[in-house]
């Protein structure tokens, strides 16, 4: 438009010049015809600009932006929240909400197998029993754990916690001749033979806890509930191993789980305190109840140091335990020494190791018989010395590879019913079958003590070498005499592990 009005001026101007006057009668005729000229120049370039002005303009060619991270632009206004283009949760990816509801959260897992073994390990009755994962020389497909927890934190100062375990296990031990009565009488054969124990499906309350803070240094943590029992790595449910079985020195060494008060004071950043009062030694191969068997209760506790920080985690943990763990029996104790070790030296590798020395006073237990016929114990101070070790590493993103070698010596057969000294080597290939999802996120929780995180699905299988010093391996059937054994058992485990 401004192009315009200048161009009328121009032409205003310019008649304005030419018109004829008194002061233009001398005007040669080429100068005239000059200006005609130039007037007409005026007049194209004119319609030459009002022709661009109407014609529409072509949009600009896109150019394809660089991803860049910029720096928060602050809080959001009141009715705007920020958009997280990465998923915390796997129902998040279907378009559903976090199981959450009115600020309680809740999680869980569920585990199921297909399982085999070549033979059963015997361990009297009186020692407990092995997990029993299939019979011998079959395949069997097991729905194993359903978990489902629930949390609450109130305050940074208080918080709560409860979860219920559906579990369908089968446990077997051996027995003498006379399933009620052990071996007969001194001098008679006796004859070991396996029990027909069911497998059942049993509804637990599993773990709970309320904790407060109390405001003394720098934060006394004070818990009452059921915990495991915070020794090494290795946990009672499948979902916080590495492997898809324990260890010999979870299994008969130490207790798994405990009931009553804990304390913990964290001194410094490298120093940290546990201890507990508690019912009793609960360990799943004995399948004793929370409830406390005689009068007195089971002390503990553990120092934890940790030299090592961020990119790399080392921690180092020396503990112990002492309690009367008999029924009504409060003069003879039981007592472990525990020192464990967990070092994360990058975010592949994973290295764990516990070792434990116990005792026990006052010891008696039947005679046991073929195929590894042994006298009777009588009042006897017995001990054992169990360790293990667990190297993890993740090949690739998604596939890790765990192993783990097993050692358990029990002096005088008290733990396993057997004098005997028992290893396994275990091989486990994993794969993180979650971590194949784009843009979920990690679960947001690592295995005890340890830099490696547990992912949302894991498929894992595991191949298990058990041997003995002594014939304790059978493949014979439920309630019929063993009179043959073996010192190698194996086992295979393709477990899946689901976590929510």
């Amino acid at each position: 438009m401004r192009r315009s009005i200048y161009g009328a001026g121009v032409i205003a101007i310019a008649v304005m010049v030419l018109a004829p006057s008194p002061g233009l009668a001398q005007t040669t005729s080429s100068e005239v015809e000059q200006l005609k000229q130039e007037l007409r120049r005026i007049q194209e370039r004119l319609q030459k600009l009002e022709q661009q002005q109407a014609a529409p303009v072509p949009p600009p060619t896109p150019v394809p932006a660089t991803p860049q991270i910029s720096a928060p632009a602050g809080p959001p206004a009141p009715g705007e929240r920020e958009i997280s283009l990465e998923r915390e949760h796997p129902f998040e990816l279907l378009g559903l909400p976090k199981p959450e509801l009115g600020g309680v959260r809740f999680s869980g897992f569920f585990v199921g197998s297909a399982n085999y073994n070549s033979r059963i390990q015997m361990v009297p009755e009186f020692a407990g029993s092995v997990p029993l994962s299939s019979e011998p020389r079959r395949t069997d497909f097991r729905f194993d754990q359903f978990s489902l927890g629930v949390f609450k934190t109130f305050a940074p100062w208080l918080s709560a916690g409860a979860s219920m375990e559906v579990e369908r296990h089968g446990h077997r031990h051996s027995h003498g001749f006379d399933p009620d009565f052990g071996c007969p009488s001194s001098g008679a054969l006796c004859v070991e033979q396996f029990g027909a124990e069911e497998i059942e499906t049993d509804v637990s309350l599993h773990r709970f806890s309320i904790t407060g803070i109390a405001p003394v240094g720098n934060g006394l943590a004070l818990s009452f509930g059921r915990f495991d029992t915070p020794f090494g790595y290795e946990r009672h449910d499948a979902a916080l191993n590495l492997t898809a079985t324990t260890s010999e020195l979870q299994r008969f060494g130490r207790p798994q789980s405990m009931t009553g008060f804990t304390a913990a004071y964290q001194f410094a950043p490298w120093l940290d305190v546990t201890g507990w009062v508690v019912n009793r030694w609960e360990n799943e191969t004995t399948e004793d109840p929370l409830e406390d068997n005689n009068r007195d209760k089971s002390f503990g506790g553990r120092f934890g140091f940790t030299p090592l920080h961020g990119s790399q985690l080392l921690n180092v943990g020396i503990g112990g335990w002492w309690g009367p763990e008999r029924d009504d029996d409060t003069k003879h104790a039981r007592w472990i020494i525990d020192g464990d070790v967990t070092w994360s030296p990058t975010s592949r590798l994973l290295v764990a190791g516990e070792i434990l020395y116990g005792g026990e006073s006052g010891v008696s237990f039947r005679r046991r018989g073929v195929p590894f016929a042994a006298a009777a114990i009588d009042d006897r101070d017995v001990n054992w010395l169990a360790l293990y070790a667990l190297v993890h590493y993740d090949i690739t993103r998604w596939l890790g590879l765990s192993v783990r070698y097993g050692f358990f010596n029990d002096y005088q057969g008290a733990r396993t019913g057997v004098e005997q000294i028992l290893q396994s080597f275990t091989i486990t290939p994993i794969v993180h079958l979650s971590r194949l999802i784009p843009d979920l996120r990690p679960l947001g929780v690592t295995y005890a003590r340890s830099r490696h995180p547990l992912d949302w699905v894991d498929v894992r299988l595991e191949y298990r070498l058990n041997h003995s010093n002594q014939p304790v391996f059978s493949s014979a059937s439920a309630g019929v005499p063993i009179t043959d054994a073996d010192h190698i058992g194996h086992e295979v485990t393709l477990q899946f592990v689901v976590n929510y």
